[in-house]
């Protein structure tokens, strides 16, 4: 997933957007002139509730129930296994680093572009909705791998000894969220080839038409 946000997607997505602006020359707009979708920072379920909290109500969804012979196998394996998903939550806070930011910047460079298309006197409507969908894909796996953190989190944090049941339960979770992640990476590659194509018609139709007269909006420098 980091080789996609860092090479697939900002070279091929980026590019297209360098190139629709070469074509047209696009001036500084003073106010959105459009609605655009925007990057969510989803709520942790951390700031909300308690570590006991999401272990009682994952128990109760997970059905979470062990032997006496299950409990002892996971009491004496837990404090090996919170030492691995340490490690693996390092390397997925890495990603999600470079992912929101990679997805922020391209966010950015969208509305700036739809904004100021618009401003101009260009019908940039199916670029917003692609646009849209683009942002909306994002916003969806943002929220599950925030979802996700907490499971690992608790799943690390919890006294896995004394609570082997509320371990079972957390890890659980979070090997169902990770699993979701996968699709939701998908859909929002699914939505970026959508998002290019319509980059590429809007350039095409910009090379055929380059005489679109600037909408010259109060106070904006021409």
């Amino acid at each position: 997933m980091k080789n996609f946000l860092t090479k697939y997607t900002a070279s091929l997505f980026v590019g297209a957007i360098v190139s629709l602006m070469c074509v047209f020359s696009v001036a500084k707009a003073d106010a959105p002139a459009t609605v655009l979708a925007d990057l969510t920072t989803p709520t942790s379920l951390e700031d909300t509730s308690t570590i006991d909290q999401r272990l009682v109500a994952r128990k109760v969804t997970f059905k979470v129930q062990l032997s006496a012979s299950e409990r002892t196998f996971l009491v004496s394996k837990c404090t090996l296994s919170q030492s691995a998903l340490t490690d693996l939550r390092a390397k997925d806070r890495r990603a999600a680093t470079i992912r929101f930011q990679t997805y922020s910047d391209l966010s950015k460079k969208l509305a700036f572009l739809v904004d100021n298309l618009s401003a101009q006197g260009v019908d940039a409507r199916q670029l917003l909705t692609a646009q849209n969908k683009f942002v909306g894909a994002i916003n969806v796996y943002l929220k599950d791998a925030e979802t996700y953190k907490t499971a690992v989190d608790d799943a690390i944090n919890v006294d896995c000894k004394a609570d082997p049941e509320g371990f079972k339960a957390s890890l659980t979770e979070a090997r169902q969220l990770r699993a979701i992640l996968g699709p939701d990476v998908n859909s929002i590659k699914s939505n970026l080839g959508d998002l290019r194509t319509t980059l590429s018609d809007e350039r095409q139709l910009l090379i055929k038409t380059p005489a679109v007269a600037p909408v010259v909006r109060s106070g904006v420098k021409q």
